[in-house]
């Protein structure tokens, strides 16, 4: 799954600094945040399931059932 926060990241430097694609931009970013990546919740961004503790796109991915 995509980091929703390091795509809205690299969204923002490439319309700082058009000199690279947002995409390339995401993968640097992934780079730059291995030793220290984004929580599960920056992760899923918008698509974080409070109530489950998960991130929504898991779910539908798997093909499980919502409660």
């Amino acid at each position: 799954m995509m980091c929703e926060k390091c795509w809205t990241d690299a969204f923002r430097r490439s319309y700082n600094d058009p000199t690279k694609s947002q995409s390339e931009y995401y993968f640097i970013l992934i780079e730059e945040r291995k030793c220290n990546p984004c929580s599960p919740r920056e992760q899923a961004g918008q698509f974080w399931d409070e109530e489950k503790k998960i991130d929504a796109r898991l779910i539908h991915a798997h093909g499980r059932k919502e409660d």
